[in-house]
């Protein structure tokens, strides 16, 4: 096995899996959108629970 068939191997594969979107739309930005929104969300709950417990620590915020 060289290079050349790992890279085109590859390429394939990312050729077949492109083929796959343009029939979903706009479907994979909508789930991108809500995934990101969702970890956002998460993430900012997590900071106001490091937030508190600083707070409550008196350590730094």
């Amino acid at each position: 096995m060289t290079w050349n068939d790992l890279v085109y191997g590859l390429g394939d594969l990312l050729e077949a899996t492109f083929e796959i979107l343009p029939p979903l739309g706009n479907i994979p930005n909508i789930i991108f959108i809500l995934i990101i929104f969702a970890s956002l969300v998460y993430w900012m709950i997590e900071l106001g629970k490091y937030k508190k417990k600083a707070k409550q620590e008196g350590s730094i915020e």
